[in-house]
């Protein structure tokens, strides 16, 4: 087993490579727990990170959510493959007919087609969730509902919702009393009881010179509560949410979560995965799964303003792993130091990345083009010089996210497609730097035989020839 002292050295190499003002990382296996920390919490000020610093948990908070949901399942207050509608009778979207199809497990494992990130930043309250509902009803689903995995931060707001709905609490009252306090977590979404705390402070990196900054605002969205832009936890905190899902019991043996629960939510939910993410096998109920089968490795990364996070639990192997930073290039950071560690302890390597094959694969590329869209902007898809092109064009008020996280955001460039697989159309997307791709796949050919969906990380939805 690896020593405090060596993980130490290792986060505090990776910091000063990536430009990372501060980070927190522990390991835990079978009862040894080994922790790391390093930096500080604010460039302006120099306080450094204590052991018991909170970062932004990001969309780590997403399994936090399931697993909140997935109590209620237990009590049979809520049943997985049951309408929305069900217990959210006013649930609707611009497109009702298919709002209509979206059950709970499609909320869990982000097949209800909901928008992935529409960010309005709407005034705080209790009822703002309510709220989001509202605008839930002016946006369009994408695809058909359960068919594909579509990543859904609206998904995960309606959950929250239909939490508060059935608890009678507010999510962030019901998160507290039925997940943070048992587990004895130093973990928060209150603002006021950040300030009583060492609170780590999001950064922006200069990617010319380096140099680091304060980001201008610390907490937004409110409505993406449920998402993961309002929980912040300290290392061990996120340990030992890990290691609940280990066995589904809390520190006094109190249950959490029955054996049923933990098995659903580790179970692939998709037979055709490729594509969403490079780093991940298939997608559960709430967890994204490295590694599935009979010693299965869960994950789930998280972002927030100037902040990354990654939490991964291994539970025939009793090991949980989590890494807390407070970057826009703390991302670059917990994958060189988690590939590693899960490699050398564990023997676990994440999923291979599809690179374009030598030559291409041969296939009519007139078919694809068009323009697909959906509430997260415009996928274009034309033919340029011969070769298929794809331009992704973010929603206007996805810039927010861009600025606030220190990027200017810029004339969408069209980046060009290699295919790896055309019976099932696959493609790999040139990125900008060496050796860079992201997949893309295309669906649902319609009566002419030309896709009507592709998949850019989300679902974008055909709306012109």
């Amino acid at each position: 087993m690896m020593t405090s002292e060596e993980l130490t050295r290792r986060l505090s190499d990776l910091a000063a490579e990536f430009n990372v003002p501060g980070a927190s990382a522990a390991l835990w296996h079978d009862g040894t727990r080994i922790k790391a920390e390093t930096g500080t919490v604010n460039v302006a000020t120099g306080a450094p990170v204590l052991p018991h610093t909170v970062f932004a948990a990001g969309s780590v908070t997403k399994v936090f959510t399931a697993s909140l949901a997935m109590t209620l399942v237990d009590e049979g207050l809520l049943k997985l493959d049951a309408p929305v509608r069900t217990y959210l009778p006013d649930f609707k979207a611009a497109n009702s007919e298919r709002s209509s199809s979206i059950t709970v497990r499609m909320l869990l494992n982000h097949s209800s087609g909901l928008p992935g990130d529409y960010m309005p930043d709407l005034p705080p309250g209790d009822d703002v969730l309510e709220r989001l509902m509202h605008e839930l009803a002016t946006l369009p689903v994408t695809g058909v509902p359960g068919e594909r995995w579509s990543y859904s931060n609206m998904g995960m707001g309606t959950l929250g919702r239909l939490i508060e709905v059935i608890t009678g609490e507010h999510y962030d009252t019901a998160l507290r009393t039925r997940i943070l306090q048992p587990l004895g977590l130093n973990a928060t979404a209150d603002a006021e009881e950040l300030l009583l705390r060492s609170t780590a402070v999001g950064h922006t990196v200069d990617p010319t010179t380096g140099n680091m900054s304060p980001v201008s605002r610390m907490r937004a969205w409110p409505e993406n509560a449920p998402a993961g832009s309002r929980l912040w936890l300290d290392v061990d905190a996120l340990i030992n949410f890990g290691r609940m899902h280990i066995d589904g019991t809390a520190p006094d043996r109190r249950r959490l979560l029955s054996p049923w629960a933990l098995h659903e939510m580790r179970e692939p939910q998709f037979d055709d995965f490729w594509g969403c993410f490079p780093m991940y096998a298939n997608y559960g109920l709430g967890w994204a799964l490295v590694r599935e089968g009979d010693d299965p490795v869960l994950a789930h990364a998280g972002a927030n303003l100037g902040m990354h996070s990654t939490l991964y639990v291994l539970p025939k192997q009793k090991a949980v792993l989590a890494v807390l930073t407070n970057s826009t290039t703390g991302f670059n950071l917990y994958s060189v130091l988690c590939e590693s560690l899960l490699n050398e302890c564990f023997d676990v390597q994440s999923p291979a990345p599809s690179y374009p094959p030598e030559p291409a694969v041969a296939i009519d590329i007139e078919q694809f083009t068009g323009a697909y869209g959906s509430p997260n902007g415009q996928v274009s898809v034309d033919v340029r010089d011969g070769l298929l092109q794809l331009q992704l064009t973010p929603a206007p008020d996805l810039d927010t996210w861009d600025r606030l996280n220190g990027r200017t955001p810029g004339d969408p460039q069209a980046l060009p497609l290699v295919c790896v697989d055309g019976e099932r159309r696959r493609f790999s997307m040139r990125l900008g730097s060496p050796g860079s791709y992201a997949a893309v796949q295309f669906y649902s050919p319609g009566a002419d035989g030309r896709p009507t969906l592709v998949r850019v990380g989300t679902l974008y939805e055909r709306v012109s020839r």
